[in-house]
C-alpha cells in the first residue's frame, strides 16, 4: 500500500460521522507498515489515529474509536533528496510503498525509480547503496576501547588542549558527508576555497575536495567545533 493512497482522504467514524481528513502518515521501523495516521479535523486541529483503528480504506478511511495523544512511529521521508553512495543525485522521494519489502519511490531526471528501503540510509538526506550489505557496512562505527588504568594507580592531573578528531581514525566515506554542515572552511594548497564554513556538503563539494586531494580535510572539518572565520586558511607566500 502506498502513502499517496491515504493522503487527503476523508476520515469517517463507523457511524459515518466525518472526523477530518488524512494529512500525513508515520511508519513502523523499517517502513514495512503504517504506525499511525495524522489527520486534521474541521477546525484544522490535529488528531492522531493508530493504524489499528483503521477498519477499511476505499474512497474514505473508516476508523474505530481509538485515539493517540501523540503520534508514534517514524516520520515520512517524502520530500527528502536521495543520492547514490557515489554522490550522484537520484531525485526526491515522492511516495512510499509498505509491505514485506518496502520501497521508496523516487522521482528525478531519469524518471520514477523504486528503491528498496533496505538499501537506503534514511536521514536528513537519503543515501542509496548497491545492496543491503553495503548499506550496513557503511553505517558500521568502529569503536576503540580505551586502555585500562591499573587499580590503585593515580593519573596525575595535567592540562591538555581541547580534543580534536583523530584524522587517522576518520573513515573517508564521502556518501556519509552529504548533507553535513562544514564547521571550518576547507581550502586547497593554493588557498582557494573548497567548502565554506556553515554550508552543507553536496556532491559538488565532494567533487572539488576529491580533485584537490582534500577529502580527509573535508571529513575532519565536518566533525570539529566551529572556529573563527577563515582561521584555518593557509597563508599565501
Amino acid at each position: 500500500m502506498q502513502l499517496s493512497s491515504f493522503i487527503g482522504k476523508p476520515v469517517l467514524s463507523r457511524a459515518g460521522e466525518r472526523l477530518g481528513y488524512v494529512t500525513a502518515l508515520r511508519f513502523a521501523r523499517g517502513f514495512s507498515r503504517i504506525a499511525c495516521l495524522i489527520c486534521a479535523d474541521a477546525d484544522e486541529e490535529e488528531l492522531f489515529l493508530p493504524a489499528s483503528a483503521v477498519l477499511s480504506v476505499a474512497d474514505a478511511v473508516i476508523v474505530g474509536r481509538q485515539r493517540l495523544n501523540t503520534p508514534t512511529g517514524e516520520s515520512s521521508p517524502v520530500g527528502r533528496i536521495a543520492y547514490l553512495c557515489t554522490g550522484e543525485e537520484l531525485g526526491t522521494v515522492a511516495d512510499i510503498e509498505t509491505g514485506e519489502a518496502p520501497l521508496l519511490i523516487v522521482g528525478g531526471p531519469q524518471g520514477e525509480q523504486k528503491i528498496p528501503v533496505a538499501r537506503a540510509a534514511i536521514g536528513e538526506t537519503i543515501i542509496v547503496y548497491p545492496s543491503e550489505k553495503e548499506r550496513r557496512a557503511a553505517g558500521a562505527v568502529v569503536r576503540k576501547t580505551p586502555p585500562r588504568t591499573p587499580k590503585n594507580q593515580t593519573i596525575p592531573a595535567k592540562r591538555t588542549a581541547a580534543p580534536q578528531p583523530d584524522a587517522s581514525a576518520v573513515r573517508i566515506d564521502h556518501a556519509n558527508l552529504l548533507g553535513r554542515v562544514v564547521r571550518r572552511s576547507v581550502f586547497d594548497d593554493r588557498g582557494r576555497l573548497i567548502a565554506q564554513a556553515g554550508e552543507r556538503v553536496n556532491a559538488a563539494t565532494i567533487g572539488r575536495a576529491r580533485r584537490e586531494n582534500r577529502l580527509l580535510a573535508l571529513t575532519v572539518n565536518t566533525l570539529t567545533e566551529p572556529v573563527a572565520p577563515d582561521a584555518n586558511k593557509p597563508r599565501l607566500t
